[in-house]
């Protein structure tokens, strides 16, 4: 996964050479990197346009996740419910319940999730 970090990343400063790693991959590998397969294939690039047809897909945030930036925050269709978590991040609703959790939101997010979830399976 291509990735480079500036000056302003809590990260070493890293820049990221497509041609170098494009020539290492087809020298090591013999393959070329398609550095835009994913959203090619999966679709992203205006995922309100892009996801307008698909359904059962919960997108949950935290507003503490720093790769919040890069996920799916506005509604899409009613389909593709978007919940953000008060002081949390990612996979905060996935795990059990724990005293340090703001539970006034993830607990309302995973009660709504557990719900949808539990119709998509009726549903099927």
């Amino acid at each position: 996964m291509p990735t480079s970090m500036g000056p302003d990343s809590m990260f070493i400063t890293e820049d990221f050479n497509y041609t170098a790693y494009t020539e290492y991959c087809q020298e090591t590998y013999g393959l070329t990197p398609k550095y835009t397969w994913a959203l090619d294939y999966f679709g992203g690039k205006n995922y309100s346009v892009d996801f307008k047809s698909y359904s059962n897909i919960i997108f949950s945030n935290g507003n503490l996740d720093p790769w919040r930036a890069g996920g799916v925050d506005k509604y899409v269709n009613l389909d593709l419910p978007v919940y953000v978590i008060e002081g949390g991040a990612h996979h905060l609703d996935l795990r059990g319940p724990d005293p340090a959790d703001n539970m006034t939101t993830v607990a309302y997010v995973r009660e709504q999730e557990a719900a949808l979830i539990g119709r998509w399976v009726q549903d099927y």
